[in-house]
């Protein structure tokens, strides 16, 4: 081989050697930097926050579209849950609402909104996306559990933009940090009046989004679907007033969803409802129905157990559903000091009302709890969770 190559060979495997003038500082000449002294303080953005002394056992932030919505969030509002954003395409219904402006947000898609179109809806949140997801930072900030989604099944804001709302909830959750976003963000959904579902666009509507919904909670996309059905409240309140009207609908509704939030937070001296058994329920799929009923006759071996019949064919928010399908249910019983110390028998009364409601749901988890007040009456709560669609209701819809 040529002397020439042979050169070139070694030279291609030579390592440079350290220089000799760098000596051992040759290898620690890496500056030291004041960034490496700095140390992250974080501070959770806190958001709006719930009103006086408010406690739950869910932290929940509340999220509606259209009119219906923005009527639903204002009264969980009212009662102190402080984290609500109302969004909607008119400036009117957000107006009339009373809450301060940063807890609102106009999708501007024109002077006439989305009427009862569900397409300008779902266009409408598809333009708005960033801006109502900044909005819902701003709002609702890090200190929650759980989204709830609220919407009218028969408008076109919030019906139309009801998948939107759920994907804006879902990544923010996501955003955060907090797991199974799918488990954190749930709907509050209320069916049609009589006189509104007359108009076929409104009926359709309801049929369409409610369908949709309810294989999003089957198939754990939402979690939990809550079902109220504004048709059968209104027949529970006959007489009542045009300004009454639909503030006692949704006073009533966001109410008795509270009462589960509240009292499963609460301990008791006989059975708790505890956050367990609540959360079960919560973060369970399928849909969600909820119901009370108030005892007359305590003194009645079956008049607690009759109560719990009664609550499951009159008294539930929502109907049309197969009840057999159930896969959880909460039962509370709330009674006044002096009943609860003083009417013989009345613990096995309760016992046999809790065997009545597994008899009714199947094969369904039910959840005890009871509980005392300063009130002279005694209640029954019935919270009843991963049903199937409500097949009788939506076949009223398609009719």
């Amino acid at each position: 081989m040529p002397k020439s190559q042979t050169k070139t060979k070694r030279s291609k495997t030579r390592k440079d050697p350290v220089p000799k003038s760098l000596g051992n500082d040759y290898k620690t000449t890496i500056p030291t930097l004041a960034l490496e002294k700095f140390e992250v303080h974080f501070q959770p953005r806190t958001g709006v926050k719930n009103k006086g002394n408010y406690r739950g056992a869910v932290r929940y932030a509340w999220l509606g579209g259209g009119q219906c919505g923005g009527r639903l969030v204002k009264a969980f509002n009212d009662i102190g849950y402080g984290k609500v954003l109302a969004v909607n395409t008119t400036n009117n219904d957000l107006d009339l609402l009373g809450l301060p402006d940063k807890q609102k947000y106009l999708m501007d898609i024109g002077v006439n909104g989305a009427g009862k179109d569900m397409e300008r809806g779902r266009d409408a949140i598809n333009l708005c996306k960033q801006e109502v997801l900044h909005c819902v930072e701003q709002v609702f900030g890090e200190e929650f559990d759980h989204i709830m989604v609220c919407l009218g099944a028969g408008g076109g804001t919030g019906g139309g933009g009801a998948t939107g709302m759920i994907e804006v909830a879902k990544n923010y959750a996501r955003r955060i940090g907090l797991k199974k976003p799918s488990k954190r963000v749930g709907v509050l959904m209320t069916l049609p009046t009589v006189g509104e579902a007359s108009s076929p666009l409104i009926a359709r509507n309801a049929y369409t989004i409610t369908s949709e919904l309810c294989q999003m909670a089957a198939e754990g996309k939402i979690s939990p679907l809550v079902i109220i059905d504004n048709a059968k409240i209104g027949m529970m309140y006959p007489g009542l007033t045009v300004k009454g009207f639909w503030p006692t609908i949704n006073n009533t509704v966001s109410g008795l969803f509270d009462v589960f939030n509240r009292l499963s937070s609460l301990p008791s001296q006989y059975s708790s409802f505890d956050q367990v058994d609540y959360h079960s329920i919560v973060a369970g799929t399928g849909c969600t129905i909820m119901g009370l009923t108030q005892i007359d006759h305590i003194k009645d071996k079956f008049a607690i157990s009759s109560a719990v019949r009664n609550n499951l064919s009159k008294t539930l928010l929502a109907g049309g559903f197969d009840l057999s399908t159930a896969k959880v249910a909460g039962c509370i019983i709330v009674g006044g000091k002096h009943i609860m110390s003083s009417v013989p028998g009345l613990q096995d009364s309760i016992d046999y009302a809790f065997d009545v409601l597994a008899e009714i749901t199947g094969q369904a988890t039910i959840h005890r709890g009871i509980y005392e007040d300063d009130r002279e009456t005694l209640r029954v709560y019935t919270i009843i969770g991963g049903l199937d669609k409500p097949t009788e209701r939506l076949e009223e819809l398609c009719e």
